[in-house]
């Protein structure tokens, strides 16, 4: 009995000592092993802050006139506001730099601004948009128009570009196509297209519409592969974080956030008039040098973007200062007898009165709309310069009836065309007005100042390779 007591505290006790030292094993492993590098969100929200890494270029993030922008940063911004937490951007020049970021703790978000490639879909947020890759060809290359008359060529693409499995795929397919990739972003490849330096790239749709205004020899030639993805990355473990991004995507798709924001970045990329961009393009170097400077003087004057009245003037005149209207407006911008008089304009086909009088009397309509914020206001001013400031008084009280902010421009865009039906103008203030122009008039502006700022931020180098 003696001995079965003894035999059996002797087994426990080794057992114990046998736990005691594997315990203290796993601790010292445990101990050796790295930090998780996580930025929890509990902590993000203590800090105030949603330290971000994105890349410098046209989709994701850049700077104009001092202030950022860009589709993926206005998204975020709109995400940190809700959480009222101050947004830290930094910027890395690839994916890999991203990743590392993220691995380290040093960012809580990775925003790459393309598709998702397959292998990051665990660490990624829910999709927030798709998009087509679209192969691009000189407009004059007519002879592909479907995969099949690709066979045999060679198609560049960015080094590290998401399309590449897609291809990769065509070619484990036995599909017969060189893949060549260059340490170069897909505007620089899509300008080689237009030049005719290379006969085919890909890039993601509505890249390639947008594109297409600053190089308008280059055009989409058909969609390849099934829409990809575009989210967001965070690290493996942030649950929480990933969880809060999800719903907040899910939010603004039902708000129409997202919607507003897509629409003010990539809306009218249809609106391309192969002709009229030729020519604007042309006359940037023939017409627009002899009066820059005085666009600049007196736009900085009365506090617009002198890119902006240019895309007006434009709009207006084509830059002729002896342009003359069916309605007898004249000068570069257009300006009537009756309101160059009131502003005290001597000559009016004279350029510098003509132009300082035209940005003088749309700064009276901004001052007019100052209950809007911008952009809604310069949009509303722009829209009042054109139908007149009567008429859009009229669709503003349109746009209260049907308990629509008249404040916002989008909302204009519906109530103004009302204006042209009877049920409308038998009531309004300033009866019948041809009210889709302003709208259409707006839309090429915003066009035409499009491409006014890609070739300044080109020219200062504000915009690296994607």
């Amino acid at each position: 009995m003696h001995l079965f007591l003894f035999t059996t505290r002797c087994i426990i006790e080794f057992t114990i000592i046998c736990c005691l030292c594997l315990g203290v094993r796993l601790a010292i492993h445990l101990a050796d092993l790295p930090k998780d590098p996580e930025l929890p969100f509990p902590l993000i929200l203590e800090r105030g802050e949603l330290p971000i890494v994105t890349r410098n270029a046209l989709h994701t993030y850049y700077f104009y006139n001092e202030e950022p922008m860009g589709f993926e940063y206005e998204l975020v911004k709109t995400l940190a506001d809700k959480l009222e937490l101050t947004l830290t951007v930094t910027i890395v020049e690839d994916l890999a730099s991203m990743e590392a970021y993220l691995a380290e703790g040093k960012a809580a978000i990775a925003i790459p601004g393309s598709p998702a490639a397959e292998k990051a879909l665990s660490r990624a947020t829910n999709p927030y948009m798709h998009m087509e890759y679209t192969i691009i060809v000189h407009r004059s290359n007519l002879s592909i128009r479907s995969l099949a008359d690709m066979a045999g060529m060679k198609v560049h693409i960015p080094a590290g570009s998401d399309a590449r499995h897609l291809l990769w795929d065509l070619q484990e397919d036995g599909f017969p196509i060189e893949i060549i990739e260059q340490n170069e972003c897909g505007e620089e490849l899509f300008h080689k297209v237009a030049l005719r330096e290379i006969d085919i790239t890909i890039i993601p749709g509505h890249m390639a519409r947008r594109y297409q205004r600053y190089y308008p020899q280059a055009v989409p030639a058909f969609s390849l592969g099934k829409p990809a993805p575009f989210a967001w990355l965070v690290h493996p473990q942030a649950h929480k974080l990933r969880y809060t991004i999800n719903l907040f995507f899910d939010q603004i798709q039902k708000d129409g956030t997202f919607e507003t924001l897509y629409a003010h970045h990539y809306g009218d990329l249809d609106l391309f008039d192969y002709v009229d961009l030729m020519r604007f393009h042309r006359r940037l170097e023939s017409r627009l040098p002899r009066y820059q400077e005085l666009f600049e003087t007196y736009a900085e004057k009365y506090g617009f973007d002198w890119r902006l009245i240019v895309a007006q003037a434009y709009q207006e005149s084509h830059l002729n200062p002896w342009a003359r209207s069916h309605a007898d407006a004249r000068g570069l911008m257009q300006l009537m007898a009756r309101t160059a008089r009131s502003l005290g304009v001597t000559n009016i086909h004279d350029p510098a009165q003509n132009i300082e009088a035209g940005i003088r009397y749309l700064k009276k309509l901004h001052d007019l709309f100052s209950q809007a914020e911008e952009p809604h206001r310069t949009y509303i001013a722009l829209g009042a310069y054109n139908v007149g400031q009567g008429h859009m008084f009229d669709a503003r009280n349109l746009a209260r009836q049907f308990n629509l902010d008249p404040n916002r421009w989008y909302n204009m865009e519906k109530t103004l065309p009302l204006l042209e039906q009877k049920k409308y103008y038998k009531d309004a203030t300033y009866g019948y007005s041809r009210g889709s122009e302003p709208v259409k008039y707006l839309r090429k502006i915003l066009l035409y100042y499009d491409i006014l700022r890609h070739k300044s931020l080109l020219e200062s180098r504000n915009l690296p390779p994607e």
